[in-house]
């Protein structure tokens, strides 16, 4: 503990020297000199401080010029005076000493008031400590609460994406955020799929690639690349000294790994379903295609065999006639249902060309089917 001595006295100052110099480490001062330089000079804990100095000042305009200053507003101070009246004692409380002790000096007192100032000290600067560890642990809580806040608002965002280009978008935005860049390899059902697709540098693009095969995390220099099955996301321009800092961060970013491998299984898995579900329909389009196309050759094949029968049977009935003996006012009723039923046959035939049509249109709409 550093003790200043103020005292015009230089008796008085070498009596205190003498008594504290192999406990303390104590300079001394007979007060001509401006105080505030003094202390920023010896950086006192303590000022021992008379208050008769012989000057145009007294201790205790010395002691509030130094209360006025912040930076020594924790300087304890302590008068030694010959003045013991309450007046003068309450005259140096106002002016901001903490202690006092009358002349002829107790030393015994004086190394105890030290004492309790050593301990005052101590504590005083225990609770800085605990104070500030206390603010740089909610520091750090708000930062991680928030960056967890972040992580979630991004799982949020991307809970309906299904296309990879938002995706990197989001993932962009979100290391910007940060205050660094990002490059990304998706890998889904086999493809490779590289972002920033316009800007990304040969170099980037083999490093992404490696990431198919790395570890989890690798760190060089300012970046990072971090891997999974369905993703590598390589970090640039992580500039950060403080190791629980960067650790944190790497976590951070490791959840978010996290996040985009549970999307890209969820998109892989729409691709696959699409897939399914466009092989249906190819198969379906195809058997429908095939079974029209057996529809309208049984409908073809049956209408020429409908026309033979009537036309064989018209040639029949043309030829009975004759062996009937029926008189011409017969065979000319007979020959009017023949072409009656030739009619209705030829009707018949034409809804079987409107069927044949229909058909046609079902099948050339199945064919843009995709």
């Amino acid at each position: 503990m550093k003790i200043l001595s103020v005292d015009d006295n230089p008796q008085n100052r070498t009596v205190l020297e003498k008594a504290l110099n192999k406990q303390y480490d104590i300079v001394s001062s007979d007060g001509s000199e401006p105080i505030i330089p003094l202390l920023e000079c010896h950086q006192p804990d303590v000022v021992l401080m008379d208050i008769m100095l012989g000057q145009s000042y007294s201790g205790y305009d010395l002691t509030k010029e130094i209360r006025a200053t912040p930076t020594f507003e924790e300087c304890e101070v302590i008068f030694i005076s010959a003045l013991t009246s309450s007046e003068d004692k309450l005259a140096a409380y106002g002016s901001g000493g903490d202690d006092y002790i009358a002349k002829p000096v107790d030393f015994k007192e004086l190394k105890e008031k030290l004492k309790r100032v050593k301990l005052r000290i101590e504590e005083r600067n225990s609770l800085k400590e605990q104070y500030e560890m206390a603010s740089t642990t909610a520091f750090t809580s708000m930062q991680q609460a928030s960056e967890l806040g972040e992580l979630v608002a991004f799982f949020t965002e991307n809970l309906s994406v299904t296309d990879i280009s938002q995706l990197f978008n989001n993932i962009q935005r979100f290391f910007r955020s940060s205050g660094v860049n990002c490059s990304v390899e998706f890998r889904i059902a086999g493809e490779f799929y590289q972002f920033p697709e316009q800007s990304l540098t040969n170099l980037e693009r083999e490093i992404l690639e490696l990431g198919r095969s790395a570890k989890r995390i690798v760190p060089f220099g300012a970046n990072i690349l971090f891997n999974s099955p369905q993703c590598s996301m390589l970090v640039k321009g992580l500039r950060i000294n403080d190791e629980d800092v960067i650790g944190r961060v790497r976590d951070n970013f490791a959840i978010l790994l996290t996040i985009v491998d549970s999307r890209i299984d969820f998109i892989e898995g729409q691709i696959e379903k699409g897939n399914i579900r466009k092989k249906a329909l190819n198969n379906l389009k195809t058997q429908l295609l095939d079974d029209f196309g057996t529809i309208k050759n049984l409908c073809e094949s049956q209408d020429k065999k409908i026309v033979k029968l009537v036309n064989d049977l018209s040639e029949a009935i043309q030829l009975k006639i004759i062996t009937l003996g029926l008189d011409e006012e017969q065979e000319s009723e007979l020959m009017c249902l023949v072409d009656e039923t030739k009619d209705v046959v030829e009707e018949t035939l034409g809804l079987s060309f409107v069927i044949e049509d229909k058909l046609f249109n079902i099948t050339e709409r199945l064919k843009t089917v995709e």
